[in-house]
């Protein structure tokens, strides 16, 4: 079969010359194996420069987005710094809340405690390349202590507020005003030691006198709840008609010599309430009301508590 050869003959269309071509089958196995190595060549060559092309490609993507997530973490950690800013001046505001409700100030190591460690702990930040990495590190470690301050500030608002209710019910059971308008009652005996008019001797004086034309209005100096209100009185003996009203916290104030009782035990009160009329009930000398302010059982100045 070696001696065998393969004639090809091809001539033109146009033309009436005939050529002819004798090949061996070496020469055809030699010819495909060569047309076949050439392909090779090819292929290889066109894929090198495919892949060349799309890391090039790939790599040129990467870097945009690079760019992009660095230039993101720039305009956020922009965003975290001028929120920090903010956060300072609502802290500032807070501890004045906190002065003027008698708290002191917040600690500004208090402030930083358990801030960090989850963010640098991350185990996904370790795909990110190092810059990146470390910016996203600065950026989380930033929002975890914006997070730990603004629950901070939180809890100190509801402890604000809570003090503010407590002293806004403490102030409103506290006595504060005169128990008969000025204009309508004058002072004429005070606190203290003083000349007992039916015995004619000195004796302490538990509380002021204001006196008053008979039916004056005579208010409840402060909010809270009527412990008596005795109407039925032995003529020129102890305080006649009177109110004691309970208002919390040991503080206790008696109304007496009324004319006129204009409440009843167990009635809440506030501030301005009117609970009955002057008058010379009792053991008075004339038309006036006797008042007392008591603080955990002990008789004190009314006028320490007189604000207008």
């Amino acid at each position: 079969m070696r001696d065998k050869k393969i004639k090809l003959i091809y001539f033109s269309m146009q033309g009436s010359e005939v050529k002819s071509l004798n090949l061996t089958w070496k020469r055809i196995l030699s010819i495909m194996f060569s047309s076949f190595v050439v392909m090779l060549l090819l292929v290889g060559s066109s894929i090198a420069l495919f892949t060349d092309a799309y890391h090039n490609v790939r790599i040129s993507s990467l870097s945009k987005t690079n760019q992009t997530l660095t230039n993101q973490l720039q305009q956020l950690n922009n965003k975290v710094t001028r929120i920090e800013a903010q956060m300072q001046i609502v802290e500032r505001d807070g501890d004045d809340l906190r002065k003027r409700v008698g708290f002191a100030p917040i600690d500004e190591d208090w402030r930083k405690v358990g801030i960090g460690g989850a963010s640098e702990e991350n185990p996904e930040l370790n795909a990110l390349p190092a810059d990146l990495k470390n910016q996203t590190k600065q950026v989380n470690l930033a929002v975890d202590a914006l997070e730990r301050r603004i629950k901070l500030h939180f809890d100190n608002a509801k402890e604000v507020r809570e003090k503010l209710r407590e002293d806004s019910t403490r102030i409103k059971h506290t006595p504060s005003i005169r128990p008969v308008l000025e204009g309508y009652g004058r002072f004429t005996d005070k606190f203290g030691i003083r000349l007992d008019p039916f015995i004619d001797r000195p004796k302490h004086h538990d509380g002021v006198d204001v006196s008053a034309e008979p039916g004056t209005e005579v208010y409840a100096t402060a909010a809270g709840r009527v412990e008596k209100a005795e109407n039925s009185y032995r003529p020129g003996q102890g305080f006649g008609k009177m109110v004691v009203i309970d208002h919390g916290n040991g503080l206790r104030t008696l109304y007496g010599h009324l004319s006129k009782v204009l409440v009843k035990v167990g009635q809440v009160v506030d501030r301005w309430d009117v609970i009955g009329l002057v008058g010379e009930t009792g053991r008075a000398t004339g038309p006036h009301l006797h008042y007392e302010v008591w603080v955990d059982g002990k008789a004190i100045n009314p006028e320490t508590h007189i604000l207008n």
